[in-house]
């Protein structure tokens, strides 16, 4: 039984790298709209980024800095919590 990705890769490059971006680009801009309106905003972007990074490098590069620029965020909010509890 074929998987998925295999089957995935089989379809020309001219018809899934339009299909990758044009899905990946329409959630990264809803998750942008969503910081404003209610929703997942940060999730859908990383989202978005997740899947044009599957056929683009620029995208990929872009998802493993906003992966970094978050794990940074959360090491940050960890120390302040620790300092707020030792209060």
């Amino acid at each position: 039984m074929e998987s998925l990705g295999n089957k995935w890769k089989r379809i020309p490059v001219a018809v899934r790298k339009p299909l990758v971006f044009i899905v990946g680009s329409t959630v990264v801009i809803t998750g942008i709209a969503m910081l404003v309106l209610p929703g997942p905003g940060w999730a859908a972007i990383f989202l978005g980024f997740a899947i044009l990074a599957t056929e683009f490098t620029l995208a990929e590069k872009v998802r493993d800095w906003l992966v970094d620029e978050l794990k940074k965020i959360i090491a940050r909010a960890g120390r302040a919590w620790r300092k707020l509890i030792k209060k």
